[in-house]
Formats: C-alpha cells, sequence, structure tokens
C-alpha cells in the first residue's frame, strides 16, 4: 500500500528509509508514526512494507503462516527477490523520482537476518539484492527476543515459543554483528518509551532531510 502527500516542502532528492528489526520490534508503528509526523511538517511521504501485497508478497504471506518447515529458505529468499524486484520497479524507484521520503516497513536487511538465521550465505543474499537501493537510513529496532514475545504472543505461528525465540535471537545477532558498524545504520534501543523511539529516529533522518531541502 502507498501512502501520498501533496508536495508542499520541495527536496532536492528522493530520501529512502528503512525500519528493521525482529518480530515485535515496532516497526509497523514507527514508520506509520515517522510517516504522519512527516506529513504534518509538509513532506510528500511514501510508506511501503515487504513482502508487499503483490503476486509474490501474498505468496509469501501465505506459506508463512504454514510455518518456516513449510518453505526451503532458499526457496523463500527466492520469492522475495521476485516481490522486491516488483516493489523497487513499480514503487521505491518511481516514488524517489518524485524526490518523495521512502519509508520501508522491512528492506533487505530482513532478508539477510532472517534468511540468514536459516542458514543462507548473508553475502550472497546481499549481492543478490545489489539491483535494490540502498537506504539513505536504516534504523534497527533492537530489543530481546522474549521482551518481542510478549508483544507478538497472540500471532498465530507453528513455531513453539522456544523455537520462536531461538530463531529471534540468531535473527537479532545477525542485526547488530553484520549491519552495526555501516554509517547509515542506526541501532535504536526499542524497549524505550515509544515517544522516545519516535523522536530518535527523527533526530537521525532530520540532517539528511535538511540537506536536502530547496531553498526558499
Amino acid at each position: 500500500m502507498i501512502q501520498e502527500d501533496k508536495v508542499k516542502k520541495a527536496l532536492k532528492k528522493g530520501l529512502l528509509v528503512a525500519i528493521e528489526g525482529i518480530d515485535g520490534a515496532g516497526k509497523t508503528t514507527h514508520a506509520e508514526l515517522l510517516r504522519d509526523a512527516l506529513q504534518k511538517d509538509g513532506y510528500s511521504v511514501t510508506l511501503l512494507h515487504e513482502p508487499t501485497e503483490g503476486e509474490w508478497g501474498k505468496k509469501i504471506a501465505e506459506l508463512a503462516m504454514k510455518g518456516l518447515d513449510s518453505i526451503r529458505p532458499e526457496t523463500e529468499f527466492e520469492l522475495f527477490c521476485k516481490d522486491r524486484r516488483e516493489d523497487v520497479e513499480n514503487n521505491i524507484k518511481p516514488a524517489l523520482e518524485r524526490k518523495d521520503i521512502v519509508i520501508m516497513d522491512r528492506y533487505y536487511l530482513s532478508n539477510v537476518a532472517y534468511q540468514g538465521a536459516r542458514g543462507l550465505d548473508p553475502d550472497f543474499i546481499e549481492k543478490e539484492n545489489m539491483f535494490a537501493p540502498t537506504p539513505d537510513l536504516v534504523v534497527i529496532l533492537d530489543l530481546p527476543p522474549e521482551t518481542a514475545l510478549l508483544r507478538i504472543k497472540d500471532r498465530a505461528s507453528r513455531l513453539s515459543l522456544f523455537e520462536k525465540e531461538q530463531y529471534l535471537i540468531k535473527v537479532r545477532e545477525i542485526f547488530k554483528q553484520r549491519f552495526s558498524e555501516r554509517p547509515y545504520v542506526k541501532i535504536i534501543d526499542g524497549e524505550q518509551p515509544l515517544h522516545v523511539v519516535s523522536e530518535k529516529i527523527r533526530e537521525f533522518l532530520q540532517p539528511l532531510i535538511e540537506e536536502q531541502e530547496e531553498g526558499p
């Protein structure tokens, strides 16, 4: 789903922001809060989420409901790549060309962490995603898996809580170990109050916006 606002404040180029983290970290909540705040400030914003609601995204969602054992990680990753290629061509690139601020609720870093935790080579995953634009800012919402599971305990899952926690521990480790040193990646303690996390995201993004703002 794409959500846009009338252009009030023009940027010299579009900005790509990805909100990442394990299940239950608050990605969707903070992506929506960021969109609302930016639109209120007069910026044109496109909010996207992956997997998408397209053909391949729906297939991923269907398989996810059956549990991890129902699909090989290689097949899962292939579906994500097909879904993302369509997203890049149909949504992400056009929005950036319009000079929007594009917010991704999950992006290819999730593939690196999630399929990497299932045994795929993270280097291979990143290489296969080179067709996707590199974000200007990635925010990883970090919190312990046990906390995340308390937040999502009512979600349907065929994994036991123990299996899910062990899996998310691996995912979290990949997020932190692989991406923490990259200059465009910022890790935020996701256990902080909602307004604190939201403000920190804006603090990281604001200098990038100011660099791209058109003069009067």
